[in-house]
């Protein structure tokens, strides 16, 4: 299988094992810029299952630090991807999963939509069963195929965010995301 083209959901059990090690891994690679790395995605959320890949949340003071974490990690075993002022994306391809190393600025939104995402997840049973659905309705769909499988997500994820900043899941967050 290769992990870059074909959508499979595992229920795995070993993910949080795998997000200390990444999260140390990252640690290593990041200065005194660093506030906060996070488990997130399907395999941060109990009994949902996902790809065959750890999503990686690193939070930086500013784009400096991050630009530096992400050349040290690019200059290990992950691959840049892409990046931005505020973001940038470096991944590992490991034999059995990939992991995904998500890095943003304290000031960039989408660090704080991911984890309102994984809590609000999390604490709400129909939620989660509902972006399950949709998840194994897309990898159904999509089955060579990541953008379109993640397209096909776009529209329940975006509810769910919208759920949680309504339900107040952004207050809760650390105060450095």
């Amino acid at each position: 299988m290769d992990l870059r083209d074909e959508i499979v959901l595992l229920e795995d059990p070993v993910w949080t094992d795998r997000f200390e090690t990444e999260r140390d891994r990252v640690a290593d690679a990041s200065g005194e810029g660093l506030l906060g790395v996070f488990h997130v995605g399907s395999t941060a959320i109990p009994d949902v299952p996902g790809k065959p890949a750890l999503d990686v949340l690193a939070v930086f003071e500013d784009a400096d630090a991050m630009a530096a974490a992400t050349d040290a990690l690019a200059d290990g075993d992950y691959e840049r991807h892409h990046g931005g002022p505020d973001s940038a994306l470096v991944v590992h391809w490991g034999d059995d999963h990939a992991v995904f190393v998500k890095l943003h600025t304290r000031d960039d939104e989408k660090a704080r939509n991911q984890i309102a995402f994984r809590d609000y997840l999390r604490d709400h049973p129909e939620a989660r069963r509902e972006y399950e659905r949709v998840k194994r309705e897309a990898a159904e769909a999509h089955p060579e195929d990541p953008e379109a499988y993640t397209q096909a997500k776009t529209d329940v994820v975006t509810t769910h965010v919208e759920r949680a900043r309504e339900a107040g899941y952004v207050e809760r967050l650390p105060e450095f995301v």
